[in-house]
């Protein structure tokens, strides 16, 4: 299979620090808490971040099920991430993104839980956000 590329185009909104998010038609607010200057409008950057790993693990979870000899009834995934809002502000020497992700995938399965364990093996094993969040080189653009 050819190299696939995906985009998506944000521009600020105008008020405050809400931005809007086009990914292929599909447009997605982008905002901030009140504490951080927003009106809370849409979810922040790093909750999306947080969704779209439990997102590619629910969908490599259900698209890899049947090769592994289980049948899926629900799957769910819980992310959290820690973050030290002085990093990203200046306000200390500390990293300005997550300092730690978690997440629990919950499979609920009739299927022999040897079967589910290697289906999660599986998938923790390809799943491409997961593999970014361990770091990817990223190229600044410039006009």
């Amino acid at each position: 299979m050819p190299k696939l590329t995906f985009s998506s185009d944000v521009k600020w909104s105008g008020e405050g620090v809400r931005s809007v998010a086009d990914m292929n038609g599909k447009q997605v607010i982008i905002d901030e808490p009140p504490a951080l200057g927003g009106t809370d409008q849409g979810p922040n950057p790093v909750e999306l971040v947080l969704a779209a790993l439990g997102g590619c693990i629910n969908v490599l979870v259900s698209l890899f099920a049947s090769h592994h000899g289980v049948e899926l009834k629900g799957v769910q995934v819980h992310v959290e991430g820690d973050l030290d809002p002085d990093g990203f502000m200046e306000k200390a020497d500390v990293r300005p993104g997550f300092l730690e992700i978690r997440y629990h995938i919950d499979i609920d399965s009739p299927s022999d839980p040897k079967n589910v364990q290697a289906l999660i093996e599986h998938v923790e094993r390809v799943c491409p956000v997961k593999d970014t969040l361990r770091g990817v080189p990223t190229v600044p653009i410039t006009n």
